[in-house]
């Protein structure tokens, strides 16, 4: 998945599993790219080259209380 700021993005099929149909169809706008824990105290150093996203909902504007790796997301159409 392209690490980029303000790209518009929905929870794979995996993440809806583990966080809840509630997110299914959801549209999240990228607000944060993490590459290493410098850039976010929660990234996992092991799964490095993925990047860890903070996210919001398109249609509330309301931020996320948790963040994604690259193969929770995949790119909305």
């Amino acid at each position: 998945m392209v690490c980029e700021k303000n790209q518009k993005v929905v929870m794979s099929e995996n993440a809806i599993e583990n966080y809840g149909e509630q997110w299914l169809n959801i549209v999240l706008i990228i607000t944060h790219v993490a590459r290493n824990k410098n850039e976010h105290p929660g990234y996992d150093e092991g799964v490095s080259p993925q990047c860890l996203y903070d996210l919001k909902r398109e249609d509330t504007g309301e931020d996320l209380n948790m963040s994604l790796y690259d193969w929770e997301l995949v790119v909305s159409r």
